[in-house]
């Protein structure tokens, strides 16, 4: 049984989330008003209380979400899987988030929306879309799609999928509330880490069949 259905809809999941990306990064990239009164309107909400104890919070939070920890996850995710015969989907789970990387980081200098003005000095670099989110949804993304399914117990799995729906929601929460990232640049992530899987899990479906073959892969699971 291979890790990823022949999903019919995929076409269509990754065309509509395509879509509504680019939507959301041409109305960023030329600064719509609509845009503009969107995130003004979010923040708002978000921002409304600052009590100390909440910054703290989202601060712990945002650190926990870095990108370059999101790259530690992984490895420790890959490592546990190769050593429990799942090489293929270890070495997926590293190509995934390395593929996406490297496309979040186009999409940033291309779209170069600036960071909020009251944004934190370690907050460098461009805006759009967040590479903390978009890293923490690929995280989520493969345990979703890969340990959750191990799970014995319905209730258990379930729990797990509510747990991390609620931490994917405080991340993009967080760097909004810290300044860090305008709300469209959290929902941009999401669309962009979506669209993104869609990709490579076409990809897994194609090539782990033949991947296989090669004698350091012929016992992995798939």
């Amino acid at each position: 049984m291979m890790l990823f259905d022949r999903d019919r809809d995929r076409p269509w999941k990754f065309t509509l989330a395509t879509v509504l990306f680019l939507v959301v990064a041409f109305f960023v990239k030329a600064q719509n008003a609509y845009v503009s009164f969107l995130d003004s309107s979010i923040v708002d909400v978000i921002q409304k209380n600052q009590p100390g104890w909440k910054t703290l919070l989202y601060r712990g939070v945002t650190s926990l979400a870095e990108p370059k920890l999101a790259i530690i996850w992984v490895l420790v995710l890959a490592f546990f899987l190769w050593g429990f015969k799942f090489k293929i989907p270890a070495l997926w789970c590293l190509a995934t988030l390395a593929g996406g990387d490297v496309i979040a980081s186009l999409i940033k200098k291309v779209v170069a929306r600036p960071r909020p003005a009251a944004h934190l000095a370690i907050d460098d670099g461009f805006s759009f879309p967040s590479g903390h989110v978009f890293g923490t949804f690929l995280v989520i993304a493969m345990i979703w799609v890969i340990l959750i399914p191990m799970i014995g117990k319905a209730w258990k799995a379930w729990l797990l999928r509510l747990v991390l729906i609620i931490w994917m929601a405080i991340v993009m929460i967080s760097r909004v509330y810290l300044n860090a990232h305008y709300p469209t640049d959290t929902i941009g992530a999401v669309l962009l880490a979506y669209l993104w899987l869609q990709v490579a899990e076409g990809l897994y479906i194609r090539f782990a069949p033949m991947m296989q073959g090669w004698p350091l892969l012929k016992r992995s699971e798939i």
